[in-house]
């Protein structure tokens, strides 16, 4: 998997030849930057894919860091049992 850091994200509805729109996605600046251009069902699939994988990412980040969710060595009953 490639990993790719970028502070510049511009995204922009463009008209083609024949008319249609399509939308543009720049990452980066100037030449170095990459241009993708998709149709707007590719462009609903991909950012349905982003939400989902952010939403994983989010999930995954929150157990690592959730020690509420855990008993602790020395307690005998889970935490929620005593909650309320």
């Amino acid at each position: 998997m490639s990993e790719s850091h970028q502070d510049n994200v511009v995204v922009t509805v463009v008209s083609g030849i024949d008319n249609t729109d399509r939308i543009s996605l720049q990452l980066g600046e100037g030449m170095s930057g990459t241009v993708c251009t998709l149709t707007p069902s590719q462009a609903r699939m991909l950012a349905t894919e982003l939400i989902a994988a952010v939403n994983r990412a989010e999930v995954k980040a929150s157990l690592k860091s959730g020690t509420n969710m855990w008993r602790r060595t020395n307690e005998t009953r889970p935490r929620f049992a005593t909650a309320g």
